[in-house]
């Protein structure tokens, strides 16, 4: 993955959206930005413990640390109970008067989170002291408590009853704020705190708790400054931030409702609603793109989407969402195996068996596993005047094959290092013969690993039916059908088969959301593998349709060639030419290269290849034109080969380029909205 340092690797991480005025215009600037965990789990001791704060609270040990300071477990020695306190981080060189002027805001926030001491469902703040000349918030402890994002990453999924309960919940405690024009501007699931130690019996009332946190630094609705930052700063998750905010306008009350929705979308679903695989892809899919489609939600679906939608003004209203949500609460539990029968490797599209194919190479030439045809416009070119000197530039992936000799265009100057052999260690045997860890069907006779790639052979429906039969290949030369993409372990066999699908969507969205056409599958071992010694599911990434073609995700290497299908939103190419071809080679963003990939667009079915030829660059330019400044930048298209096209890879890839030509230096954002 290009320049992957240099962004937050976890699901929803939280960015720092600076805006920025440029030629007039507001600018979106994403910088990688680390919140502070939730208040719940084991105290750390570390740096501070025992520090007696205003002469009253002890630190016992940290909670977690990120941008906004430092969250504390801390004993309340004049009463004898514990407390959470958070240390506001404030810069050493700060002038004296801002400092004045922070403080007086955290105590005016936390004035107006006492105000919302009464609701049952939000963490409450006792006060808020300064100490050695900085401000600390003392806030409830909830002994026991874990955050929504622990339990979705732990458990999977949370049934969409109990979900519904969570958005009651949450629904409540935003409701008492807003009859108060106090505004929370965070709902995320790491601000989301229950106490039930079984997902599955989650309430409202009663045996659980659902508190919503970081009440103590949200925003009076008529304060007119964001939290606890410059005024020039946007404190937001991409994931979970409304559309108008990420666009600099003033936060209302249905931006709220809008995070609630991409919260309870990520509890029910495992995933959030526009996660892409990095920042960038994730803002992008944000301001221009559908949710992801729901897949676990049942009933509960219509009302996610309402509260998701991109006009605040179309979103539903609060008293409507409660009627609805207490409708929901009225079904049945739901176990978890039930859920996994359901929905065992779902696939959005549901595809025949297709047979495994090789492109056909023309006479002379390479047989090529991807053929691109490109057309670049700038955006804001006439219609009437694209059809007059414009010149059809194909992209060519090479193949490891040209005319069946081993070509080594793509290999040539790569180290061995970054190149997986594939070798299958000694076969575990029994007295029957070889183990297969997945059973017979399968046919594997080891434990599949992290960067492994498989050809797969499918009997009835893809990702629905019976596991496919699967073979080790080459990444680089065998034309794969999929790849390892992680191993989860588990504590027990029923461990792995009830809930490794779930942990294998946590560990595979992103990727399977930045790519154009991905699917993720998980395979657990069976009885016999698991006494042999294969602990772990396997979490795989294929294709609906087509192969991969190579590596996927983090697998993939700079320099490293791309096709249509292991693309993803937010890779950067290098493009280099031969005669009439051109092959586009991964590179860091942060470096020279030609093009970065904006995003995808799915043809209308029963569209021809020849007709999606002479329509390519509208379809981009419609969709992720006004995400980028004209006047600097083309949407550009790639469509894929034929012979890709007939199997039904139908995605056209949208890229953005300099207008001049010139090369870029650096990862473009849409950010001249």
């Amino acid at each position: 993955m290009p320049n992957r340092g240099s962004v937050v690797r976890r699901i929803g991480g939280a960015m720092r959206l600076n805006m920025h005025l440029a030629g007039g215009r507001e600018k979106i600037v994403v910088e990688p930005f680390m919140f502070d965990q939730a208040e719940a789990g084991m105290a750390k001791t570390g740096d501070g413990a025992g520090r007696v704060v205003a002469g009253r609270y002890r630190l016992l040990g940290s909670l977690g640390a990120g941008g906004m300071g430092r969250v504390w477990l801390a004993n309340d020695q004049e009463l004898d109970c514990d407390v959470v306190l958070k240390e506001l981080a404030v810069p050493p060189d700060l002038p004296e008067n801002e400092l004045n002027a922070r403080i007086a805001r955290a105590r005016s926030e936390a004035r107006h989170s006492a105000r919302l001491r009464g609701n049952p469902h939000v963490v409450t703040v006792y006060d808020c002291v300064v100490d050695d000349g900085l401000p600390w918030i003392v806030m409830e402890y909830v002994p026991g408590a874990r955050d929504l994002e622990a339990v979705v990453r732990d458990d999977g999924p949370v049934p969409r009853t109990a979900t519904a309960r969570i958005g009651l919940a949450l629904l409540d405690a935003l409701a008492a704020g807003h009859r108060l024009r106090i505004l929370h501007r965070d709902v995320k699931p790491s601000n989301v705190l229950v106490t039930s130690t079984d997902p599955y019996e989650l309430s409202s009332q009663g045996y659980g708790r659902v508190l919503l946190t970081d009440y103590g630094i949200s925003l009076r609705e008529d304060a007119g400054e964001p939290r606890l930052t410059t005024v020039s700063g946007i404190i937001g998750t991409p994931s979970y931030l409304a559309p108008e905010r990420a666009r600099g306008e003033e936060p209302t009350p249905a931006s709220d409702l809008f995070s609630l929705g991409a919260t309870l979308y990520f509890a029910v679903e495992g995933h959030g609603p526009f996660d892409r695989g990095s920042p960038v892809g994730t803002l992008t899919a944000l301001l221009t793109e559908e949710p992801t489609p729901l897949r676990r939600a049942g009933n509960l679906a219509p009302i996610l989407l309402d509260l998701l939608a991109k006009d605040p003004h179309q979103r539903l209203r609060p008293d409507t969402a409660a009627q609805l949500l207490t409708q929901l609460t009225t079904e049945g539990p739901q176990t978890q195996q039930a859920t996994v029968t359901q929905v065992s490797h779902p696939s959005a599209k549901r595809s025949p068996l297709e047979p495994q194919y090789e492109p056909e190479a023309p006479p002379g030439k390479p047989r090529s596993r991807a053929v691109w045809s490109r057309r670049h416009r700038n955006c804001t070119e006439p219609r009437s005047n694209r059809a007059k000197g414009r010149r059809t530039r194909c992209i060519i992936v090479a193949t490891v094959l040209v005319l069946g000799l081993v070509s080594w265009l793509v290999i040539a100057n790569s180290s061995p290092s970054t190149r997986r052999p594939n070798a299958s260690p000694a076969e575990s045997h029994s007295a029957t013969g070889p183990i297969k860890p997945y059973g017979d069907a399968v046919g594997l006779t080891r434990g599949l690993r992290p960067g492994d790639c498989v050809k797969a052979q499918w009997t009835g429906i893809r990702f629905e039916t019976k596991p496919p039969r699967l073979t080790f290949a080459d990444c680089a030369n065998g034309t794969p059908d999929g790849q390892v993409l992680a191993s989860n372990a588990a504590s027990s066999l029923s461990d792995a088969q009830a809930n490794g699908y779930y942990r294998c969507e946590s560990e595979s969205m992103s990727t399977v959301n930045a790519m154009a056409d991905a699917e993720y599958y998980s395979l657990p071992p069976t009885e016999q593998g698991w006494r042999s010694g294969v602990h772990s599911t396997a979490c795989l990434i294929f294709n609906k349709a087509a192969n991969i073609w190579g590596s996927v995700g983090t697998f993939r290497k700079v320099d490293d060639q791309i096709s249509p299908q292991n693309a993803e939103i937010g890779d950067c190419y290098k493009v280099t030419e031969d005669k009439s071809w051109e092959y586009l080679y991964l590179a860091r963003c942060n470096t020279s290269h030609d093009v970065q990939v904006a995003g995808f667009w799915k043809a209308p079915d029963g569209r021809s290849y020849s007709t999606e030829q002479s329509t390519q660059s509208d379809d981009c330019a419609k969709k992720y034109g006004s995400a980028y400044d004209s006047s600097r930048y083309t949407i550009g298209t790639i469509l894929p080969d034929e012979e890709t096209w007939k199997h039904g890879f139908h995605y056209v890839i949208c890229d953005v380029y300099r207008s001049d030509n010139k090369k870029l230096t650096s990862r473009l954002t849409p950010a001249s909205l």
